[in-house]
């Protein structure tokens, strides 16, 4: 009977992680579809109402581990914003992000790098699994799959047309030259014709006045009485300004690639000034999340100094989109610094 009931526990047990595991997936891509649903109508917005510059339909997410997203578009009382929010233990993994179409149904500004934007919804529950979402230059969305890929796509190099390749160079025109009539007696016209004036004496002043109330006898050099000068008071010195410890990072943002090697790794400076004592650094992705393999070359700096931040990406689709490392010291030097990374094919 003990062996009989042990074992129907352990089933039991395995049957509710199951149950649980699979609600959690549903969730998931119970999210991903409903919120990709609200990009599709969104985009069908704007190609619906033709709409003009300046109210076009838009879907905004505000940051890696926030669950909230605004949908702006006609909703039936004209052009609107309203909030919506993931299932419970789900949220983003991705930087804040806004895809705003045009009346083609376009992407207004596509995203930089990988110019299709990529979100990525994660579930708590399951490990940090992730569906992204898709949205390409064109406006097509896809989930779990990227069939359109515009971070592949050539750029082409157009070259620049100018007014010299289709307008004709104008030929010179041709300006009258005016001959000055000839002068028989040798005389400059311009000579003869101003007069050159002659100096005129200034009579003397007789500077004979009175003055006789102030002691000037009215030559005009009257003699002032000195008055007292104040003497300059000592000031106190300023005390000198207090140096403070700062970071920076450079650069800040890199690109990354899953599918070139020679893109796979990039790194970055993080560097300390007017620092003084051990400070431990530490380099994490915002969100709690796991998309990137960060590493430091020094994880303690005594005094000013820099270590190296190297991110790598990692394979898998759920690993693509722009995401933002936090890079900090303890005890604080100055800021937090993100390094902002973007992760195309």
């Amino acid at each position: 009977m003990l062996i009989v009931i042990a074992i129907i526990g352990v089933v039991s047990t395995f049957g509710v992680m199951g149950i649980r595991t699979a609600r959690a997936e549903f969730r998931l891509y119970s999210s991903a579809r409903l919120f990709a649903s609200y990009v599709e109508k969104a985009r069908a917005d704007s190609v619906r109402r033709h709409a003009a510059s300046g109210s076009e339909a838009s879907v905004e997410t505000f940051g890696a581990g926030t669950s909230d997203y605004a949908v702006t578009m006609d909703f039936g009382n004209g052009v609107e914003t309203r909030t919506f929010q993931l299932d419970s233990g789900i949220d983003f993994e991705t930087d804040a992000l806004k895809v705003t179409f045009d009346w083609r149904g376009r992407l207004l500004v596509p995203c930089v790098g990988t110019k299709s934007c990529v979100y990525q919804v994660r579930s708590l529950f399951l490990g940090g699994k992730k569906v992204p979402v898709d949205v390409s230059g064109s406006g097509d969305i896809t989930v779990d799959s990227q069939h359109f890929p515009d971070g592949l796509i050539k750029t082409v190099d157009i070259a620049e047309v100018t007014d010299g390749d289709v307008n004709p160079e104008p030929a010179p025109s041709m300006s009258p030259t005016i001959e000055e009539p000839p002068n028989p007696d040798g005389i400059d016209p311009v000579d003869s014709a101003t007069p050159t004036p002659s100096p005129t004496a200034t009579p003397p002043g007789n500077g004979n006045g009175n003055g006789g109330d102030n002691g000037n006898n009215g030559n005009g050099n009257s003699t002032p009485s000195p008055s007292p000068s104040a003497s300059a008071s000592a000031s106190a010195s300023p005390s000198p300004p207090i140096v403070q410890c700062s970071a920076s990072i450079s650069p800040n943002t890199v690109e990354l690639s899953q599918g070139d090697s020679t893109k796979r790794t990039a790194t970055a400076t993080f560097t300390m000034v007017d620092a003084s004592g051990v400070r431990t650094l530490s380099a994490a992705q915002d969100g709690n999340g796991n998309s990137l393999t960060i590493e430091l070359s020094l994880s303690r700096i005594d005094g000013s100094g820099s270590s190296q931040v190297s991110v790598t990406a990692k394979n898998g689709s759920g690993n693509r989109g722009t995401f933002s490392v936090k890079v900090s010291a303890s005890p604080s030097c100055g800021s937090t610094q993100t390094l902002k990374v973007i992760v195309g094919n």
